[in-house]
């Protein structure tokens, strides 16, 4: 367990740090004494940034990365900001290299994509709560602190109506669970991230069904994942084969995910 997640994640919060860090305030002495806020806290919200990919840390000193100096540049983009950010807690969290967030990506990838797709998409706190007790996931707290940064569309990723609360609140919140269909920029970012190097191309069911991937992600079904692919392709940044049996799709060897980057910053 660590003290990232300890605390409730906070879009505006988290871009807030990214810019003090990019005007120079750039040690963990410094961000405490410029907000004003205690240790724990701090440290905990730089565990968030790295998270997010937002920052690295070199001898205590603390820059932005690309992906840092995007999310400042897009800040005022919702459904580019918050679903890049939210991608990046979702990864695979056994993995040292990806480092997803235990209950953020459990409860997408293993809970509510599970029920989105069911004629009656509601689950309860409790529900979740005993969907992760069987994955042996049982910290109340955090999986509570979760739950809220997912539905609250003002500090969390609320705007993209994953996590829908139902009318009124008690400790069993009743939530409707909803897709989200990710901008194709954002999309083409995220597969050309999780591709392996030297991969020649990816099945499209894996895309829209396997753990850690596109569809699981946003809670995207066959149809949708295929829209999306089809104006990522449009954009010349894959192609898709469907011929001989193949299904299929290969990214453009001439882009890297830093160029995507860029035409996301230009999008906003």
């Amino acid at each position: 367990m660590h003290s990232k997640q300890k605390f409730k994640f906070e879009v505006p919060y988290a871009i807030k740090l990214m810019e003090d860090i990019k005007n120079g305030i750039d040690t963990k002495e410094k961000l405490k004494e410029s907000t004003g806020i205690g240790e724990n806290k701090i440290v905990t919200y730089l565990e968030w940034l790295k998270y997010i990919n937002g920052i690295k840390i070199d001898n205590r000193i603390i820059s932005l990365t690309k992906l840092g100096e995007t999310y400042i540049e897009i800040k005022y983009s919702d459904d580019l900001v918050e679903p890049l950010m939210f991608y990046h807690l979702l990864r695979d969290p056994s993995l040292p290299e990806n480092d997803g967030h235990l209950y953020f990506s459990a409860i997408i990838n293993d809970v509510l994509f599970e029920n989105v797709f069911s004629y009656e998409n509601t689950l309860s706190t409790n529900d979740i709560k005993k969907s992760l007790s069987k994955m042996e996931i049982n910290d109340s707290e955090f999986i509570i602190a979760a739950i809220n940064t997912l539905a609250d569309s003002e500090l969390g990723f609320g705007k993209m109506g994953i996590l829908e609360p139902e009318e009124g609140e008690n400790k069993n919140q009743k939530y409707e669970i909803h897709s989200y269909w990710v901008e194709p920029l954002v999309a083409a970012y995220i597969l050309y991230d999780i591709w392996e190097e030297n991969q020649g191309s990816m099945d499209i069911e894996k895309i829209i069904s396997s753990k850690y991937n596109l569809g699981r992600f946003f809670l995207m079904d066959e149809e949708a994942i295929m829209e999306t692919l089809e104006e990522i392709q449009n954009l010349k940044l894959i192609s898709i084969e469907k011929i001989a049996g193949l299904n299929q799709i290969r990214i453009n060897p001439e882009i890297k995910k830093d160029d995507i980057l860029d035409m996301i910053i230009k999008m906003s």
